[in-house]
């Protein structure tokens, strides 16, 4: 597999009329199927599954290709997890190298949670199978490439099928999306543009040998094959954006490496560097879907960086995403990439995936710094009057803090699990169908209450301040 990871994708060629198709409004036999349940992050997502199954009455089951490794995962389970002893959850055999039987597997669920990565090469055959069967799909990719691609080629046939396709429910893109959601509502003026800064970082020494590995297999090769892929991905943008009508911001060369001061806490200024893969292009899809079917006044651009601290760090940083851009062009070397990625991502990442103790020490910290205008009137407190008209000249600018722990594999999770539970509990208040971003999805729904309520992550204003000409309030 290692050697055909970047030649070609596995094919989603059918013809549905060769396959029968369960009746979209009979009821189906599982609430939620978890497919690619015995992968890393499938377990954890299947763990997950089991908590909130008990939590809102959900029927499940999960699915894949290795019965064996699926059954040690919910022997694991049922030794593990309360409630679960007496219990008996399901295994659907379903391949991706053959689509009849991931449609067959997609039209016995109501939802399928799709952990089969990376997206790009397997992906498209569980998407266009969800479509077909008008099941409903989400996914927790970080591939811009897969989400635009499927957006293009599956969007108009999801909407007449009824079928919801949401991608990108994990880390990439929940805080940035939905944080950019929390923050237009908590917005008291007209939002121009929202600068987003995130931030990952552990709390114990990267210099330990047991905890050096940050992220797993799958995630490295995902993002290697999105650094080979840049003309693809260009392709499929353009195709996409010229279909729906997408406008998308210039690279600002200016803030490519910046200093800037995250947080209202902090007086110091920070090193920055752009990163806009792929929040931006997520939040970009959002923007336009507010503004084109849901009829919202979303007249403002949102940008994304990662916070990187010192001078050094960004500098090094930079240099590292250039040199593997570069790099990864060459199928040689993808390949020494893909068979050795100890030791080419310098321990960020392995095949064993992180150790439990760095999981659960992982955090993020994501900060929105939201611009615009207000039409308040200040208060003059001496002359006990208003300001006159042409002193009132305000700006506004709101901060938004989203954190959360295990941001890769904990936050993650549970996102997709609560995206998977809130298409059943509140579709209502969904679109009917197509391929949506989370905001576009869920803007209108209980999914980042339920994100609060779970301790998924935490969105709070942490300040709001007003500008009136060479005046200033703190709210």
């Amino acid at each position: 597999m290692e050697g055909k990871i970047f030649d070609q994708e596995t094919t989603a060629d059918h013809s549905p009329a060769k396959e029968q198709i369960a009746n979209i409004k009979s009821k189906r036999k599982y609430d939620i199927i978890v497919f690619g349940a015995s992968g890393f992050t499938g377990q954890f997502i299947v763990t997950e599954m089991a908590r909130f199954s008990q939590t809102y009455n959900l029927t499940w089951a999960i699915a894949g290709r290795n019965i064996i490794k699926l059954q040690n995962v919910l022997d694991k389970l049922y030794k593990t997890l309360d409630g679960y002893e007496d219990k008996k959850i399901d295994i659907i055999y379903a391949d991706v190298q053959d689509i009849k039987t991931v449609m067959r597997m997609a039209q016995t669920a109501s939802v399928v949670i799709n952990c089969v990565g990376p997206y790009y090469i397997y992906g498209e055959v569980v998407v266009k199978s969800c479509v077909l069967t008008s099941t409903h799909y989400v996914d927790i990719t970080g591939e811009p490439l897969f989400m635009e691609k499927m957006a293009y080629k599956y969007n108009r046939q999801a909407e007449e099928n009824n079928s919801i396709i949401v991608s990108a429910l994990g880390v990439t893109s929940v805080p940035t999306d939905l944080g950019v959601e929390f923050l237009y509502k908590n917005f008291s003026g007209e939002l121009k543009n929202v600068d987003v800064y995130m931030r990952i970082y552990t709390t114990i020494f990267l210099y330990e040998l047991p905890f050096s590995v940050f992220i797993h297999f799958g995630t490295w090769a995902s993002t290697i094959l999105h650094l080979a892929t840049k003309k693809q991905r260009l392709h499929y943008r353009n195709l996409l954006d010229e279909l729906m009508g997408i406008n998308r911001l210039e690279p600002n060369v200016s803030k490519i490496l910046h200093r800037r001061q995250v947080s209202t806490q902090r007086d110091n200024k920070e090193w920055c560097i752009t990163f806009p893969e792929p929040d931006q292009s997520v939040a970009a899809r959002s923007i336009h879907h507010a503004k084109t079917i849901d009829n919202l006044p979303y007249n403002f651009e949102v940008r994304n960086y990662f916070v990187l601290g010192s001078l050094l760090s960004a500098v090094l940083g930079l240099f590292l995403y250039v040199m593997l851009s570069i790099l990864s062009t060459f199928e040689v070397v993808r390949m020494f990439f893909i068979r050795f990625p100890r030791i080419f991502s310098m321990g960020v990442a392995s095949k064993t995936g992180p150790h439990k103790q760095k999981l659960e020490s992982s955090r993020m910290s994501l900060t929105l710094i939201g611009h615009g205008t207000t039409s308040a009137k200040p208060y003059d407190a001496n002359n006990q009057k208003e300001i006159a008209d042409k002193d009132n000249i305000a700006t506004r600018t709101t901060i938004l803090k989203v954190r959360a722990k295990n941001p890769g594999y904990g936050f993650t999770s549970k996102a997709v699990v609560l995206g998977a539970i809130t298409i059943i509990k509140d579709h209502i208040n969904i679109s009917k169908g197509g391929v949506l971003t989370p905001a576009a999805a869920f803007r209108n729904t209980q999914f980042l209450n339920r994100l609060m309520d779970h301790d998924a992550a935490v969105f709070e204003i942490e300040s709001d301040m007003v500008i009136y000409g060479q005046q200033s309030k703190l709210i």
